[in-house]
């Protein structure tokens, strides 16, 4: 590997007019940053099971026999969040933000990605959403059925059950548009998915290749905040592991 450069003197994005622009840093001021990396402990107990948890302002609602927790894994060693099913059909985990408060704007750019991996018998036998959505819970989020969103304002990476793609969805009001990033994914494989909007359209990746292109009909501009989703449709264990999720917006 190339030696890194180093600015020993520091260095900023501002100009020397700005007040801020004196100080060898780079602006904080002009992009908002979430980034939750999972290297425990994230929740208050080693583990959940039928039970809500809460820590720095998200929730955790883990079905009956549902468990989550944070774990190593050889393929992703710096910690993971995990929710593993029971044996039950319609086991579920969902992951949302309390008090959301980020919104797309027209003009400026957004950036959101994930890491992630599910294991399961039936791939098409699942319910995932990982992204930035309105806090509605149970059916208010996806369908009883496992067949169609119902959280009203969003953005991310979905699949509904009977479905073995993952496609990137977004709307607002319940005027959603989607597009397929990855047809057919593969269990027990990791993937890195990623969402870059530049304030008009946006552009899809897996595993840094751009693969899809959306021009949305509309954006949330109402208050949306972390939030991911996972149940399984069948009566058997389905495993979901996520190494991180990161989301970037300009002010």
């Amino acid at each position: 590997m190339a030696a890194p450069r180093r600015f020993t003197s520091g260095i900023t994005d501002l100009s020397s007019a700005d007040p801020m622009g004196q100080m060898n840093v780079l602006d904080p001021t002009k992009r908002v940053l979430y980034h939750e990396d999972f290297v425990g402990p994230f929740l208050e107990d080693a583990s959940i099971t039928n039970e809500t948890a809460t820590a720095g302002g998200i929730s955790i609602v883990a079905s009956a026999s549902m468990t989550v927790t944070n774990e190593v894994d050889a393929d992703s060693p710096n910690g993971n969040l995990v929710a593993t099913t029971g044996a039950a059909d319609n086991e579920n985990m969902h992951f949302y933000t309390v008090s959301p408060c980020w919104r797309l704007e027209s003009g400026k750019k957004f950036f959101f990605e994930a890491r992630f991996e599910v294991t399961a018998t039936n791939v098409d036998e699942n319910e995932i959403f990982i992204g930035l959505a309105t806090n509605q819970t149970t059916t208010n989020f996806f369908a009883a059925d496992g067949t169609a969103r119902t959280f009203d304002d969003g953005i991310g990476f979905y699949s509904t059950d009977g479905d073995t793609d993952i496609d990137v969805i977004v709307g607002e009001a319940d005027v959603f548009d989607n597009v397929t990033i990855k047809t057919a994914y593969v269990t027990a494989t990791w993937y890195t998915m990623s969402i870059y909007y530049d304030g008009t359209g946006i552009t899809c990746y897996v595993d840094g290749t751009a693969v899809a292109k959306l021009t949305p009909s509309a954006i949330p501009v109402s208050a949306i905040g972390p939030a991911m989703w996972f149940k399984s449709g069948e009566a058997a264990a389905h495993i979901l592991k996520v190494d991180y999720i990161t989301a970037i917006k300009e002010r």
